[in-house]
């Protein structure tokens, strides 16, 4: 028979030996589970994609990951045991050593740009960032440097200063050629002015004294004494709108008004009003969705919905004349078209009817001097829009141009 204080005993030693059990797999485990977490950093270390290098303070490599290697054009065991230093374009060696002392001094993360060299002597350029590995004792004898190659960065900012360099030079010379432009404007806008106000009174002349040789001779000397009367009137005639339009062509740009809010719908009732009497005598049928209000010079946008309305209702085709007004919101501008049921246009002739003084017709067949299309292109441009036609022969066209929303 045990004795209970002896069966006491063993019951106790027998639960320390549990214990002690417990605590030996618990050690393994967390042994088992630091050494992971050994193999782990040191897997993230030797292939990670950035060069990694341990250094002591004497800047001699202790370690070196595979991407250190390769940026070094160097295999490990050849680095490890060497200066770091070695490795560093003499132009950036007090650079460095200033950011070691930093970083051993204080402990603090730190970073700088230097020229390195690769084992070959191929020079790059490399961002340094360092960070200090304190000891058990809290003394800091190592520190941890990624390097990571930022060549292609560098190039990359010296090709953007180069860049602005040249845009910069570019701005000054288009800043000269603007004036230049100016002046040209102002001499080109003063020459037509002149030209203008001269040559009206010359062939206003020519013009009343061809008118009084029709009224006094036509029909006295012979037929083609009237017929040589009528041409010279209807050429000085010609003449006269001819120069108008060219003189207000060369306005457009100088003399226009500043934007503002203006009704598009007031624009048109004031355009159906000013071409009552063409409406009239071809039976024409103008109609108009709602219209926005837009910020627009109001007396050039009336001259440009006049042009394409009065155009549309000119070159009719059999039936009597249907113009349709319509617009359309988009996200930065105003679309508005002006479509007809005339002649049509064929697509050859698109870019061509925009260019001042182009006709696609005689002036037997239909007046005008050419150059109505090439001033509402210039009004649309001057807006900062842009216009454009579609159109098939004897099906119609519509002509389309924008306007931008603008915001105060």
């Amino acid at each position: 028979m045990v004795p209970a204080d002896i069966q006491k005993l063993i019951h106790e030693l027998n639960v320390h030996q549990i214990e002690l059990e417990m605590q030996n797999e618990e050690l393994r485990r967390v042994q088992l589970e630091l050494q992971e977490a050994r193999d782990k950093y040191r897997n993230l270390y030797d292939f990670a994609p950035t060069g990694y290098f341990t250094l002591d303070r004497n800047s001699l490599i202790v370690d070196v990951n595979l991407a250190g290697s390769e940026l070094l054009g160097s295999e490990k065991h050849r680095l490890i045991g060497t200066q770091f230093t070695s490795s560093i374009s003499p132009d950036s060696q007090d650079a460095f050593y200033f950011h070691c002392r930093e970083v051993l001094k204080t402990g603090i993360k730190g970073n700088c740009e230097i020229k390195m060299l690769k084992a070959d002597g191929t020079p790059f350029h490399a961002q340094v960032i360092s960070v200090a590995v304190p000891e058990k004792d809290g003394n800091i004898n190592h520190f941890r440097t990624a390097v990571i190659d930022i060549t292609a960065l560098k190039k990359a900012d010296e090709e953007i200063t180069r860049l602005n360099k040249d845009l910069e030079r570019r701005v000054v010379q288009l800043s000269g050629l603007n004036r230049e432009l100016e002046r040209s404007n102002r001499d080109l806008e003063q020459f037509a002015y002149v030209a203008s106000h001269d040559l009206q009174e010359p062939l206003r002349m020519v013009s009343s004294f061809t008118q009084l040789l029709e009224q006094r001779y036509k029909g006295k000397i012979d037929k083609s004494a009237d017929e040589f009367i009528k041409f010279a009137v209807d050429g000085a005639n010609y003449m006269q709108r001819m120069i108008n339009d060219l003189l207000s062509y060369s306005r457009l740009s100088t003399r226009g008004t500043p934007f503002e809010p203006v009704n598009s719908e007031e624009i048109l009732a004031q355009v159906q009003v000013n071409l009552l009497l063409l409406i009239e005598e071809n039976r024409a049928l103008l109609t108009h969705e709602s219209l926005p209000e837009i910020t627009a010079d109001a007396s050039q946008m009336l001259h440009l919905f006049q042009n394409l309305i009065g155009n549309a209702i000119k070159f009719r085709g059999k039936e009597p004349p249907r113009v349709h007004v319509f617009s359309e919101s988009r996200e930065e501008e105003w679309m508005f078209g002006v479509r007809d049921n005339g002649i049509g246009i064929a697509k050859e002739y698109f870019d061509r009817i925009f260019v001042i003084f182009q006709r696609l017709y005689s002036r037997e067949e239909y007046s005008g001097t050419g150059i109505g299309l090439s001033i509402c292109k210039k009004i649309v441009e001057r807006h900062g829009g842009r216009i454009w036609v579609e159109s098939e022969p004897d099906k119609g066209s519509t002509f389309f141009f924008t306007i931008p929303k603008r915001r105060e």
